[in-house]
């Protein structure tokens, strides 16, 4: 009896495989200063769009916009937008892009950054 008990709590704890909870796809990309201002490379093909972004600091203040209604589209090796956020010397950063395309599911690019 114990075991079947047991056997349940630990099904409960785990879940159970199916569909619902997948990890999404992450592709990394370069983030340099580029005439003095922070520059994420876009990765994005033609037919990709960004939905989403958000940057966060270990100690500062961070952004996060969607914008479902009106993707921003980057051309491969363009500077992917910051939105005027600001930047505080001596800070780490990291930036996530959700992007989406109709061929494919919606993954994630991801920089890191260390501001001067």
């Amino acid at each position: 009896m114990k075991n079947k008990m047991l056997l349940g709590v630990v099904f409960l704890l785990t879940g159970c495989p199916g569909p619902g909870d997948r990890m999404v796809d992450r592709e990394s990309t370069t983030a340099l200063i580029k005439d003095n201002q922070v520059c994420v490379l876009s990765p994005l093909e033609p037919q990709e769009r960004i939905t989403a972004i958000q940057i966060k600091s270990d100690n500062s203040d961070s952004l996060h916009k969607i914008f479902d209604d009106k993707p921003v589209y980057v051309p491969k090796g363009e500077c992917l937008p910051v939105f005027g956020f600001k930047f505080t010397s001596g800070e780490r950063y990291n930036f996530a892009y959700d992007v989406q395309s109709d061929k494919s599911e919606s993954h994630l690019v991801t920089a890191e950054l260390s501001y001067p």
